[in-house]
């Protein structure tokens, strides 16, 4: 006996009936009608065929009355307007409640405008959506991450209004005793690479008397800035001598005395930021007192150079820590880093960037120095 497969159900039927015994198909044939019939199709939600009416979305096909939200299994208005997520469609409202993205600051969903379309700032590194709104309220010293609205979720607050993140503050370095651990590792870390600095006064301050030498020191910084574009400073000083020689009337000058006074850092930061910082300021301190690089460097070459020993030191740290594992201090690192590296400014970033590249060329620290004290330039 001949068989034939029934086009929907695909189930093998005697060629003694006329339809197929599961679905009743008619048996095709050179005289039936499923002969100009197209191959019926299969609803994608119920996976049944389809004979009805249909619905073709999502480059599918469903039973219209399978065509549903996924979320609470209700159908859609005659509008047929619906949201997408992962191929399964979804009522707005629905969508809203279980996709919308909410705001890191204030835990809301994050707000549309006219056009339904999600309106928010972001800050890239951290990856922290927010409402436009709260551009302006508080931010960590350290991370700059901005201060949630929640009480819980508050920043510890510093004597001169700054505020700490609750991670950023398990390290913080509050006074001139608690960073003397810190000046040893730096002073460590400075001789492991050949350059040594001899010991010096290391004192933490407040923003305001941090700020008052800062602005003596780098004229070109804004003197109403809100908080210190820079946080820490080298207090030295050049004394020159002036002969005329007893013969002629040519003037002669010569480099009496170099001096660095102390570094100044600013109190209630991170160990590793306090740390970095530090590697940046006793990098002016070597400069200044090692008699074979000129009493003033040219801005850029000066602090890319200092930039770069702020950046290796956070380098080393890292290899150090071994941050393979996710942890908010290695996150933290890697924050600063991505700060260095991404700084506009010309001095401070571009010479940074600058540095690195001569540094890498020579692949030698000594090689870069022995450069900048014969040509004043990284080469």
């Amino acid at each position: 006996m001949s068989t034939w497969s029934c086009e929907v159900c695909t189930l093998v039927n005697p060629t003694s009936l006329n339809e197929c015994d599961a679905c009743n198909t008619p048996q095709p044939g050179k005289n039936s009608l499923m002969s100009f019939l197209p191959r019926v199709s299969t609803c994608k939600a119920c996976k049944q065929p389809i004979f009805s009416a249909m619905i073709k979305a999502l480059n599918e096909t469903y039973h219209a009355t399978c065509f549903r939200c996924a979320a609470c299994q209700q159908g859609f208005d005659n509008s047929m307007r619906f949201q997408v997520h992962e191929n399964e469609p979804y009522h707005s409202q629905c969508y809203r409640e279980l996709y919308h993205p909410r705001c890191d600051i204030c835990e809301e969903r994050l707000p549309t405008n006219s056009s339904e379309l999600i309106v928010y700032q972001e800050m890239p590194f951290w990856n922290l959506k927010y409402c436009a709104i709260h551009s302006q309220r508080d931010r960590c010293c350290s991370c700059k991450r901005i201060e949630p609205t929640a009480i819980h979720r508050q920043f510890d607050s510093l004597s001169d209004g700054r505020k700490l993140c609750l991670g950023c503050s398990e390290t913080v370095i509050l006074d001139t005793t608690e960073v003397q651990p810190v000046v040893a590792e730096v002073w460590a870390f400075l001789a492991s690479l050949g350059m040594h600095v001899p010991k010096l006064p290391v004192l933490l301050v407040d923003f305001e008397t941090l700020n008052a030498h800062t602005h003596s020191h780098h004229s070109n910084l804004p003197r109403d800035a809100r908080v210190p574009t820079v946080y820490g400073v080298c207090l030295s000083e050049v004394r020159y001598i002036r002969h005329i020689a007893k013969r002629g009337q040519q003037e002669r000058m010569s480099l009496s005395d170099r001096r660095v006074n102390a570094i100044l850092l600013l109190h209630g930061l991170p160990y590793e930021m306090t740390a970095y910082i530090l590697a940046h300021e006793a990098t002016h301190a070597y400069l200044r007192l090692n008699s074979r690089f000129p009493p003033h460097l040219p801005p850029k070459i000066e602090e890319g150079m200092c930039q770069l020993m702020s950046f290796l030191y956070l380098r080393y740290k890292t290899v150090m820590a071994n941050d393979s594992s996710p942890n908010f201090q290695a996150s933290l690192r890697a924050y600063y880093l991505f700060q260095l590296q991404n700084d506009p400014t010309p001095i401070y970033g571009d010479g940074l960037r600058e540095a690195l590249m001569a540094y890498n060329t020579y692949n030698s620290l000594q090689q870069l120095l022995d450069r900048i004290a014969m040509t004043q330039t990284f080469g």
